[in-house]
């Protein structure tokens, strides 16, 4: 029997003011209020409230095999919190049933493990932690921003106590070997690694509503007839995506519901295939082989690297000044401040500066509010030349 391992990514962005609506070193209310409350609503409403309900629907239909995992960054949860409660206990009922994993990940989406260990660590630390208050869950598996991943990260986590990490089945990492099978670290070999399947994956983020595409219309049926065409003795298919995949990036009319909805219930009704979280799988399978990422890698683009956020001079320049910031970070007393230099490694913001454009990758897009990398950059700036100054003032 094949094992199906299903996770979602829930992520959004604290999105920042415009530089012409606050003055550096008099207001430091950085972000966007407006916007942020109307795009937690537009993505609750379209994708978060009704994904939920159909998880939930499925659970309660099939309670002993639909099993699915999820991680949900720390900004997500304060933003839920703070402008739509309602849209946060659906998320706190869906993960009572038991029948859906929360992975760790870092608290702001932050790319922080491109960079160094501590700061790392510390979002980590402070996910596990909202984590807690908000569900009641400490995770042993863990889903970094993008499924980014190497080597060092991988024994950065196990130090942090996780023995699963979920990543990228980069082709030039695994050559002639497949996504289909169990992987460890080389150099911490009890961590577990479970490398997605980017072909199946991105069938339905990239092509679901593509009609140029020769397998248009996708359906449940030539999704698992893909799956089974597999060889048999893979034990393992890991499907990765973003969770405003279903109503936002592919919206409801176009049939995205309708389409997880005969997914899963098949999967779930099948004598040959299981659905299962990531933690089942590592107790049920053995580990095939090391697999060594000496490179950061990720689920973005073609090349599943960095580029997209560190790919030219104004992202290298932001990540770097942002960075520099650390030691005061550190040494200050100012939580909102603090939680604003963390807010600043979100991925999004460097999303924002890419002038890396694909027609496929729009749906990484969807949040941007800047008319060009340019202006993203200029703003960025700002806050954080007035973060900084914050930061310095209130030094214990």
């Amino acid at each position: 029997m094949r094992k199906i391992c299903i996770h979602f990514q829930v992520v959004q962005p604290h999105l920042l003011r415009t530089y012409r609506f606050f003055d550096i070193n008099q207001n430091h209310n950085y972000f966007d209020d407006y916007q942020n409350r109307y795009l937690i609503h537009r993505m609750a409403d379209r994708s978060f409230l009704p994904a939920n309900q159909l998880m939930m629907d499925l659970i309660e239909k099939y309670p002993d095999s639909l099993y699915l995992s999820m991680s949900i960054s720390g900004s997500t949860i304060m933003l839920l919190k703070e402008y739509y409660p309602e849209a946060l206990d659906s998320f706190k009922k869906l993960i009572a049933t038991g029948n859906v994993e929360v992975t760790g990940s870092t608290l702001t989406h932050s790319l922080a493990s491109l960079n160094n260990k501590n700061t790392f660590l510390e979002q980590i630390k402070l996910q596990e932690e909202i984590l807690q208050s908000t569900f009641g869950v400490k995770p042993t598996v863990f889903c970094n921003t993008e499924l980014i991943y190497s080597d060092e990260i991988g024994e950065w986590l196990y130090e942090a106590g996780y023995h699963t990490v979920l990543t990228e089945g980069a082709r030039h990492i695994l050559g002639w070997k497949s996504p289909g099978y169990l992987y460890c670290n080389p150099y911490k070999t009890d961590l577990n690694v479970l490398m997605r399947n980017p072909i199946l994956s991105d069938d339905v983020t990239f092509r679901f509503n593509d009609s140029s595409w020769d397998q248009y219309p996708l359906s449940a049926e030539k999704m698992i007839q893909t799956i089974d065409f597999f060889p048999e003795e893979e034990p393992l298919v890991n499907l990765f995506w973003d969770y405003d995949l279903l109503g936002l990036v592919q919206q409801d009319e176009n049939g995205i519901f309708e389409f997880f909805k005969a997914f899963l219930s098949q999967l779930a009704s099948s004598s040959n295939h299981q659905l299962c979280t990531p933690s089942t799988i590592v107790k049920s399978n053995k580990t095939k082989s090391t697999i060594h990422v000496p490179w950061a890698i990720s689920s973005s683009g073609e090349e599943k690297d960095h580029n997209e956020w560190l790919g030219n001079e104004l992202q290298q320049e932001a990540f770097s000044q942002l960075f520099k910031l650390e030691e005061l970070y550190k040494k200050s007393t100012c939580e909102y401040t603090k939680l604003t230099w963390l807010r600043l490694q979100n991925a999004f913001h460097f999303n924002f500066m890419s002038t890396k454009w694909f027609p496929h990758e729009s749906v990484k897009r969807i949040f941007d509010v800047y008319p060009s990398p340019y202006q993203a950059f200029i703003n960025y700036m700002n806050v954080l030349n007035d973060v900084k100054l914050q930061l310095e003032k209130t030094i214990k």
